[in-house]
């Protein structure tokens, strides 16, 4: 049973005067959002013989059952429960519950009516416990004080052994503990209540229930860096509004009006009514904010010819920050110097202890320093691609790294750092000749080894087919590039040997068709030969079916995307690219049709793909929109691509600008080097772009797909930037900035 007391409700209102809410969250804007219910799931549906994230501890008498150090997990009525088990008695015991990964999150904004709910049962029923909840103080600040909020679960049910529902008010636990962060939440807590007794209880369904007001993102959403001059400027604004108006920021003049044109009621991805204000007339050089009539006005945005070339410079750069195996020198990395990292990985043993050699060099991963080879495809074949479109536009010298003035662009020398350290992890002789190794990762190595700061041991994880078909995938497009580049021509005859002979022992393997698909189709590309030919023909049915209509979805996920824009902008003509270019081109209509129909302009088609890695998989879709303008030139594909680009700068929902540096209201990052999480000690470099929003592992933030979304620098699966989330904006920002070519107007 929930009661609410007048000292609770007393207490709720001042927390949410002491939380506050901030910025635009203040004004008396109304918002157009429909409250809806908002559930934080903890643990739902347990699976395994325990729960991996968990722990338990006990002294003075008694002791927590777990298995392998977790609470074991029981199908109890049919249904899987966590089983907590005290046996002796005296003294006290503790029990720690996270979400799946350790992932936090909120409760800052479910008050006042927010509850902890779940079901539970005893084993004979009069089981008495504590139950509450504990934040991390993972954010730096301070001492690690992890507060406990506890009540005695007997204030609000009577256990018996049939299941019950239990819903407890959050603000219960703040009068209990009212230091409690609701902003910083870690894990569902139990112990004794009192002196502790044998006892077995069951539980189930743990999560965090409100229907309570959102945080509010600012209504005006824009662009926050700014245009160029040529470009359809369109801000979206959540909140009612007829006029709009463009003042200049420094003057206050107004040099533009127009009326709103509202898009969307109650639109159903992110709650919101939605208005369009066009002011793509407005192309003097400026900077300018956009008021709304009875809403407010915008940030600060720019219009400027230049406005993307820095943007672009520090998106490539973003690779030179995540290099391994060498020292970033003050010269090049500026305030993000940092000693040469992971000197072992010179010496590389495989997982069982084998010696290999050296697999220095390459990309860390994302915010760990892990290095897989199989994940390599966007970054390398989009920074290929662009170069590729605009070839001019990349020169020596652009980016200031190690290798700038070496006669080759910078952009290709990036790419060249990735390329050479696959070449490291390609098997050269013994029965496993060809295949390389998947990754070299910590967990690999053994445990309890004390290193410095960036020198753990990593070990290698044994080949795999894919990523030996990846790596000969991106070796032969790297070929195409740079066989055509006097000073890159010994390296292209270099990844097209080592794509050859990845080749020959997939086939050997027998290997899965999607991966001989991938590196026959860019070794056909690379070289014309008439067996990569055969071989593509005969598995482009197979793989990717007859009809392009049915495979959208798949193009999406699947490992071939790359692949088939390789060949649909490929200069082998015939049957093959003609079936490539069909393919491309569906996908893109597709998201064209649903671009031209959401609310914010985004082109997904099904609110599931607001997940993990989100802002990839919107703006990746930009570079299918441009390769498929290259031999299909509709306007629209070009409009749309510009929106993904707009969505990474502030054109969202969420109103965060998704790359940082760039913004007024901008995105922190979860690395392990650079940034504000508790393990980072180098400030944040500006270009990163994070995973963005995410409604299924950070489940809670918001009840609407597209809102799922906070700048937290301690949620990793919604801030941690990787090399494959950065490489859409190294594509879209080389697409987009004039890089000293004012002419170029897409």
């Amino acid at each position: 049973m929930v009661c609410w007391g007048p000292m609770v409700l007393s207490i709720a209102i001042a927390v949410i005067a002491t939380f506050g809410l901030t910025c635009w969250e203040n004004t008396n804007v109304k918002s157009s959002q429909i409250v809806r219910e908002r559930v934080t799931p903890i643990v739902e549906n347990p699976t395994g013989v325990s729960y991996s994230d968990s722990y338990a501890f006990a002294g003075g008498g008694c002791s927590v059952t777990t298995v392998n150090g977790h609470i074991p997990v029981v199908s109890t009525d049919g249904q899987n429960a966590i089983k907590i088990e005290v046996t002796g008695s005296g003294g006290y015991w503790g029990v720690g519950i996270a979400r799946r990964g350790w992932v936090r999150w909120y409760l800052d904004d479910y008050l006042p009516d927010g509850v902890m709910e779940f079901q539970v049962k005893g084993e004979k029923g009069g089981e008495r416990f504590r139950i509450g909840f504990a934040d991390s103080d993972r954010d730096g600040q301070g001492p690690d004080f992890d507060r406990n909020a506890y009540v005695p679960v007997t204030k609000y049910v009577s256990i018996t052994k049939e299941w019950q529902t239990v819903r407890i008010p959050i603000s219960d636990f703040i009068a209990a503990e009212p230091k409690i962060e609701l902003d910083d939440c870690q894990k569902v807590v139990l112990s004794n209540d009192g002196e502790a007794k044998p006892m077995i209880v069951y539980l189930r369904g743990i999560r965090f229930v409100t229907t309570s007001p959102e945080h509010l993102a600012p209504p005006i959403k824009i662009n926050q860096l700014g245009y160029r001059p040529h470009m359809v400027k369109i801000a979206k604004i959540s909140a009612p509004t007829r006029t709009f108006r463009i003042v200049n920021a420094i003057t206050g003049r107004t040099i533009f009006k127009s009326v709103a044109r509202k898009v969307a009621e109650k639109d159903p991805v992110s709650g919101d009514d939605v208005w369009e204000a066009d002011f793509t007339p407005v192309k003097t050089p400026g900077r300018y904010k956009l008021v709304a009539d009875g809403v407010g006005e915008s940030f600060v945005f720019e219009i400027r010819e230049d406005i993307y070339d820095n943007l672009f410079r520090d998106a490539v750069r973003f690779y030179y920050y995540q290099r391994c195996g060498i020292a970033l020198e003050p010269k090049f990395a500026g305030p993000f110097t940092r000693e040469e990292c992971h000197l072992g990985d010179r010496k590389a043993l495989t997982r069982d202890g084998t010696f290999v050699g050296d697999v220095s060099g390459g990309w860390h991963d994302a915010g760990d320093c892990n290095k897989y080879a199989a994940w390599v495809r966007y970054p390398l074949f989009m920074m290929l691609d662009i170069y590729d479109l605009r070839p001019k536009s990349f020169r020596d010298g652009q980016l200031n790294i190690p290798e700038s003035g070496n006669g080759i662009p910078d952009l290709l020398d990036e790419a060249k750092w990735e390329l050479d350290w696959l070449l490291k992890m390609q098997i050269k002789s013994g029965p496993q000749v060809g295949l390389v190794y998947d990754r070299i990762h910590e967990s690999a190595a053994p445990r309890g080894d004390k290193r410095p700061r960036l020198q753990e041991e990593r070990r290698l994880l044994p080949p795999t087919h894919e990523a030996t078909a990846v790596c000969a995938s991106v070796w032969a497009r790297a070929y195409r590039t740079f066989v055509n580049i006097p000073k890159l021509k010994n390296d292209a005859n270099r990844y097209l040997a080592a794509a050859e002979l990845a080749w020959r022992k997939l086939v050997s393997e027998n290997a899965r068709p999607e991966f001989l698909f991938i590196a026959s189709a860019c070794l056909y590309d690379a070289t014309g030969k008439d067996e990569y030919r055969k071989v593509t023909a005969e598995l482009m049915d197979e793989v990717l079916g007859s009809d392009p209509k049915q495979a959208i979805e798949r193009f999406i996920w699947e490992i071939w995307d790359c692949a088939v824009i390789t060949l649909a902008l490929s200069k082998r003509d015939g049957s093959i690219r003609e079936k490539a270019r069909s393919f491309l081109k569906a996908t893109v209509d597709k998201c064209v049709e649903t671009w031209l129909k959401d609310a914010y302009s985004v082109p997904i088609w099904n609110s599931d793909h607001y997940c993990w890695s989100s802002n990839q998989i919107i703006s990746k879709r930009g570079y299918y929109a441009i390769m498929a303008y290259q031999f299909a030139p509709n306007p629209d594909y070009l409009r749309m691509a510009a929106d993904t680009f707009h969505y990474l700068l502030g054109r969202n929902a969420v109103c965060y600008s998704m790359v940082t540096g760039y913004g007024t209201r901008v995105t922190e990052i979860y690395h392990s080097i650079y940034g504000k999480s508790a393990m980072a000690w180098l400030p944040t470099p500006p270009g990163f772009v994070p995973g963005g929003v995410n409604q299924w592992e950070s489940r809670g933030i918001s009840a609407y797909p597209a809102k799922n979304f906070r700048p937290d620098p301690n949620n990793w699966t919604l801030t941690e930037p990787a090399i494959y989330y950065n490489a859409p904006l190294v594509f879209l920002a080389g697409y987009f900035a004039s890089l000293g070519d004012a002419s170029w107007r897409p």
